[in-house]
């Protein structure tokens, strides 16, 4: 018997065990993770952040075959380790516009996710560095009023800036886009220097960041994965892990994320009653929001070969004796090429006001029509300063490319999360419907031009040598063609058990995180964001641990003498 379970431990359910168990009142919390062990030996360094997908354990997720991305399966990797995803994403944090989280907390009703509260709640959970590359200060001034800087998870601009990502920010200025000194201020708009979830240039996990040195009342247990909530009546009182079951006698916490989380509910028997019957399983409590509401951001990544004297980076990966002694180096002291080979990101997100005349936008519902007028909301991301994407295999190293990854915001389509059957070792049907709604298309036309018009720009097409991985033209169908042939998922799953108000009928969870008509079980990670969040979703699952953290802490009075 414990006090909370907790389920999951990527960074919203890290962060919430931690802060829990570190509560003055020292409650039993059990962390409960579907692998065997731990690792916090942390090998990774950002130099190899866009291949840690390929290289380390991940759930091997794929969507079901994609009606308007020509029919492909894309990968939907999610971290199969302590620490979740933030095992193998890239790093980036970006903790989106303050017009979001004053959005969130309109639509359920509470202040505590606004944006005042938000800088309040970042502030326990961030460590951020002011030490980067003293010549890029121009471009990475972090606004710290708005920053944490003793929290556990350190947040790091590189201490040595590629020579070709200051270009890619100067272009920015002279084309127009603009560039932003803080692209966590509040407002992203604008060209940045991205900060990453990164210490002397190795990842920061939630593992890392929280469970590395645990209090002896948190009991983490490995190889327990969870296929089921136990109730009496409505009440979670615990849940069945690979044939074991643990008790809570206060809280049941699911931490799984955006896929995982609908999927241990519907096992459950909550969920869509219709569809849960449709897999064998009888509804325990009728909930037809679980698994709905999908929301994640589509992107896809464009390429032009460049002039082979811009970067060293090409030369040092063609040569594997080269490559062994950087590794060796950087093991060592840190320094060498692998300090400085993709530290830096430069990420952007921007407006398209053009599209604000268009049908597709007046036929949007005027909230989001509104939102989108908001001042700091973006429809766009663009981000560069990267390693070829695509196609597969990854462009011949002998060379060097200016690459781009176009990301859409405050995306339309809406997909689902169902069960391929009751087997909880069966992997879900992901369906992202990607690429479904008009106004998702006409933003990546718009997006795309205005990248193409970047490329243009003398700083850049200066080195320019020919398109390599690039749409046939500017028209319409042909920058549509490519998105429908190259698009793939960023893995921002988000709001398949949403939080909302009680009267909405997709609505799943109160502000308090608990499950509508259900007693002491709690969904706390990225399904639980009533929309998604226009930014690298990392920073939001934390933040998710951590609104539920403190008013977890408040309501079982844990931090009372």
């Amino acid at each position: 018997m414990f006090d909370f379970i907790v389920v999951g431990s990527g960074p919203a359910g890290a962060c919430l065990a931690s802060r829990l168990a570190k509560s003055r009142k020292a409650p039993n919390v059990l962390l409960l993770e579907a692998v065997s062990a731990i690792d916090v030996s942390n090998p990774n360094i950002l130099a190899e952040r866009y291949s840690s997908f390929m290289q380390y354990q991940s759930w091997g997720y794929k969507t079901v075959p994609q009606e308007h991305a020509e029919s492909r399966e894309l990968d939907y990797s999610r971290g199969k380790a302590f620490g979740g995803t933030s095992t193998i994403n890239f790093a980036a944090w970006s903790v989106g516009p303050k017009d979001d989280y004053d959005r969130w907390a309109a639509e359920v009703g509470d202040a505590a996710f606004d944006w005042e509260h938000c800088i309040r709640y970042r502030k326990n959970i961030e460590a951020y560095g002011q030490d980067g590359d003293s010549k890029h200060a121009k471009y990475a001034t972090p606004d710290m009023t708005v920053h944490g800087t003793d929290g556990p998870i350190r947040i790091e601009y590189p201490k040595a800036v590629e020579d070709s990502m200051t270009v890619l920010l100067e272009a920015a200025e002279e084309c127009g886009l603009g560039v932003n000194a803080d692209t966590n201020s509040g407002n992203p708009i604008g060209l940045s220097s991205s900060p990453a979830t990164a210490s002397n240039g190795r990842r920061v996990t939630a593992a890392t960041a929280y469970l590395s040195n645990p209090p002896g009342n948190l009991t983490i247990v490995g190889n327990a994965q969870v296929s089921k909530v136990i109730f009496e009546g409505k009440k979670a009182v615990g849940v069945l892990a690979n044939g074991t079951k643990y008790r809570a006698s206060k809280d049941v916490v699911l931490s799984a994320g955006a896929i995982d989380s609908p999927k241990i509910l519907m096992l459950s028997g909550v969920g869509d009653s219709s569809e849960l019957a449709e897999v064998g399983i009888d509804a325990f409590h009728h909930l037809p929001g679980v698994g709905k509401n999908l929301q994640d951001h589509y992107f896809t990544p464009f390429s032009w070969r460049q002039t082979d004297n811009l970067t060293a980076w090409s030369a040092f990966y063609s040569d594997p004796a080269v490559v062994k002694a950087g590794y060796e180096q950087f093991s060592q002291d840190g320094t060498g090429p692998l300090s400085v080979f993709y530290q830096g990101l430069c990420m952007g997100y921007f407006k398209a006001d053009e599209f604000l005349r268009t049908k597709e936008f007046a036929e949007l519902p005027t909230h989001v029509q509104d939102h989108i007028r908001k001042p700091t909301v973006p429809l766009w991301e663009f981000a560069t300063s990267l390693p070829p994407l695509q196609p597969e295999p990854l462009a011949d190293a002998k060379h060097t490319y200016l690459t781009t990854a176009v990301i859409l915001q405050c995306p339309q389509s809406r997909g689902t999360v169902k069960l391929a059957s009751a087997d909880p070792q069966s992997g879900p049907l992901i369906d992202t419907n990607f690429f479904s709604s008009p106004f998702d298309i006409q933003v990546a036309i718009a997006a795309t031009r205005l990248v193409m018009d970047y490329v243009e720009t003398p700083l850049i097409k200066k080195d320019i040598i020919a398109p390599f991985h690039v749409p046939a033209s500017r028209s319409d169908e042909d920058i549509v063609a490519f998105w429908r042939a190259f698009g793939v998922a960023t893995w921002h799953a988000s709001c398949t058990v949403k939080m909302g108000k009680a009267d909405e009928p997709d609505a799943c969870l109160d502000s308090d995180f608990r499950v509508f008509g259900l007693c002491n079980l709690r969904i706390v990670d990225l399904s639980t964001t009533p929309f998604l969040p226009n930014c690298h979703t990392q920073a939001i699952a934390y933040f998710t641990g951590e609104c539920a953290a403190v008013n977890m802490i408040e309501e079982y009075g844990l931090d009372l003498e």
